[in-house]
């Protein structure tokens, strides 16, 4: 420590110190001691000794409680220096992972520091993480055993080769700054760190495997500044996650035209929803022995100005990212009871609920009181749920079902086969009907497996007391398959195609033959 810091350090000390040395000087100076003495002898009655002994004496006792206070002071002060510096470190780092955070990483960027790096890399690369299929896997385990794959994880991202630094900005996102070899192909140097990242991961006895995508930029070449690096960096992660053949992607520019396409088309989004300009359509659901019409089912359609039809994948998917699908959800279901109020009093609903809203315990209130409020009867109302859907949300969804039973609504599985339902959450939860998934409709005439699995769904069903309804029939000889197997309904484009409610209420304006009815 230097002079001038420890004199800082000890201010009031020196103080002291310093004033009892030019006392000291004066009394030495002037032979101050020979002349009190003298004095004091030749006036003994004034005790003046006595009373000098008591002032040291008082004076020596302030002397060590201000060393003593000093001291503790000096304590007090480095324990609020210690408590600042953690304090300065915590706002800058993971508390859980210990990486350096998103606040660290503004830091590098406002102040230039990257620079050092950039001087020191042979290639500047920058590497965006996303893990995939997290939130399943924190879910299904719990969170002491997320919070165990995503320590793991940032110790792979830290000691793979080339990583010289490494950040977690949130959730499930990593950035990394990499040291890329100059003779090193850009994608396959991150193509290895990716595969050190998915090893599997070992928990209580379990092994666990976390996909990730990644996307790549590099500082020079990419982008000419750090920001515009990380931002191309995300671009391409969005990418690789998109794509169902890639793990790494690197930017490239029409990235930025795609993400430019993407704003605009939330920006549309948005405006189509609060114009209501997103509206459903209705396929028929049709009783195959009978030919007749028991139901439709609501199939949102977006016709975007100026672009035509989007995409109903697109658009649901983009409600979810960007957290409307409750508004879309509640629109949607409130235009398709006012339009099933027009139909004839035997035809029913159906009605997709998105996963992600199977994770609001309020779903079932919400639909309650849009139901009253439209006076729909909620026994004309058939609400389907996806397999992955259930998975995601196990708990949340045994609660939702029950309560809908309880007011009368129907509940349909759809896309039965696709996911990882088994036999006992099926016995568990009360289904009215099953779907079978498309997938397996298309080609199970001719594929000795999907018939075999086609079977097995339509008895399951039976034995369960589930009506059974195939989806994708697009031809007559799946149709007489089907009927012949026993399958109670059916939908696709064979039946009929998604149709506005105007049209959809012209199949009841005139009687029709139970051909014709097969075929609306």
């Amino acid at each position: 420590m230097s002079v001038l810091a420890f004199a800082k350090k000890h201010f009031e000390l020196g103080i002291v110190l310093c004033t009892a040395a030019v006392f000291w000087l004066l009394g030495a100076a002037n032979d101050i001691f020979e002349l009190f003495h003298t004095y004091s002898r030749a006036h003994e009655a004034y005790e003046l000794d006595e009373a000098v002994w008591a002032i040291m004496c008082f004076g020596s006792a302030c002397l060590f409680y201000a060393l003593r206070y000093q001291l503790q002071k000096n304590k007090e002060i480095k324990r609020r220096i210690q408590a600042e510096d953690e304090l300065e470190w915590l706002s800058k780092h993971d508390s859980l992972t210990r990486l350096p955070n998103r606040r660290y990483l503004q830091k590098l960027k406002d102040d230039s520091c990257y620079e050092n790096f950039a001087s020191k890399f042979k290639r500047f690369g920058l590497l965006s993480f996303d893990l995939n299929d997290f939130k399943k896997a924190n879910d299904l385990l719990g969170h002491k055993a997320g919070d165990v794959i995503l320590k793991t994880i940032s110790e792979r991202i830290m000691s793979a080769k080339g990583v010289e630094l490494a950040f977690r900005l949130g959730g499930d996102e990593f950035l990394a700054f990499t040291n890329i070899p100059s003779t090193a192909d850009p994608v396959a140097f991150a193509e290895d760190i990716a595969q050190q990242i998915v090893r599997p991961i070992d928990i209580d006895g379990s092994t666990q495997i976390v996909g990730v995508s990644v996307g790549l930029s590099i500082l020079g070449e990419d982008a000419d500044t750090l920001s515009d690096a990380i931002h191309f960096a995300d671009l391409a992660m969005y990418a690789a996650k998109r794509s169902r053949t890639q793990r790494v992607a690197r930017f490239e520019p029409e990235m930025l035209i795609t993400n430019i396409e993407r704003a605009r088309l939330e920006k549309d989004l948005l405006d189509a929803i609060a114009n209501n300009e997103i509206m459903p359509f209705y396929q028929p659901l049709v009783e195959l022995e009978s030919g007749k019409i028991s139901g439709f089912e609501a199939l949102a359609r977006w016709d975007r100005r100026g672009h035509g039809y989007v995409p109903p994948d697109e658009f649901i998917k983009l409600a979810e990212d960007i957290g409307v699908i409750t508004e879309l959800s509640d629109h949607l279901l409130r235009v398709a009871c006012l339009d099933a109020k027009k139909w004839p009093s035997h035809v029913s609903l159906s009605f997709n609920i998105s996963p992600l809203q199977l994770s609001d315990p309020h779903l079932g209130l919400r639909i309650l009181k849009l139901l009253n409020e439209v006076d729909f009867p909620p026994q004309r109302l058939e609400l389907e749920i996806t397999e992955t859907a259930l998975i995601n949300e196990l708990d949340t969804a045994t609660e939702i079902i029950y309560q809908m039973h309880q007011l009368g609504v129907r509940i349909s599985l759809d896309d039965f086969g696709t996911g990882y339902s088994n036999l006992s959450q099926l016995s568990h939860l009360d289904f009215n009907k099953i779907k079978i998934d498309r997938s397996f409709i298309d080609s199970f005439q001719t594929d000795e497996k999907r018939m075999t699995i086609v079977k097995s769904m339509l008895a399951l069903g039976s034995s369960l007391g589930m009506e059974t309804t195939a989806e994708g029939v697009e031809t007559s000889n799946q149709l007489a398959a089907l009927i012949e197997l026993g399958c109670s309904r059916g939908q696709g484009y064979y039946l009929g195609t998604p149709a506005s409610s105007e049209e959809t209420l012209k199949l009841f304006e005139t009687p029709l033959s139970q051909e014709s009815q097969a075929k609306a």
